[in-house]
């Protein structure tokens, strides 16, 4: 089985070995700890996660950050993003096909008193973008 994995790296220095197996659509591949889903498979040639639900056109990698959704696959049964989840000992991938399903809720949430539906603050800032960013810096610096 080839290994595209990056061997050398000026910067980056990574001795690890990959000893976590998971499936991909029933084949065991592995992974090393903490990889995400997208950078094991890209290891064992995998660069098609999925297919597009209208045009059926392949999809992979696109953004690498968790922005975009191109790189879906269904992981242990939901839908996840392979550039966010890492790998788990075990973990079964399938393509994301067409539409995920998701699964049905076991419940309602439990009740806990560190969790409330409605919080007062002075100013939420959602998001960690380029202005979500200036955002915080700018208030932090008030």
């Amino acid at each position: 089985m080839t290994d595209y994995r990056i061997k050398s790296h000026p910067i980056l220095i990574d001795e690890s070995k990959a000893t976590i197996p998971f499936y991909w659509q029933d084949k065991l591949f592995y992974a090393k700890p903490n990889e995400m889903i997208s950078s094991a498979l890209i290891a064992q040639g995998v660069q098609v996660f999925r297919h597009h639900v209208k045009d059926h056109s392949p999809q992979g990698i696109f953004c690498a950050n968790g922005q975009c959704s191109q790189c879906m696959v269904i992981a242990d049964g939901l839908p996840v993003k392979a550039c966010m989840t890492s790998v788990h000992e075990g973990m079964r991938v399938q393509p994301a096909d067409g539409l995920p399903v998701l699964p049905e809720t076991i419940g309602p949430l439990p009740e806990s008193d560190s969790f409330s539906r409605y919080q007062e603050c002075e100013v939420l800032v959602i998001g960690a973008g380029p202005a979500g960013l200036s955002a915080a810096i700018e208030l932090g610096n008030r």
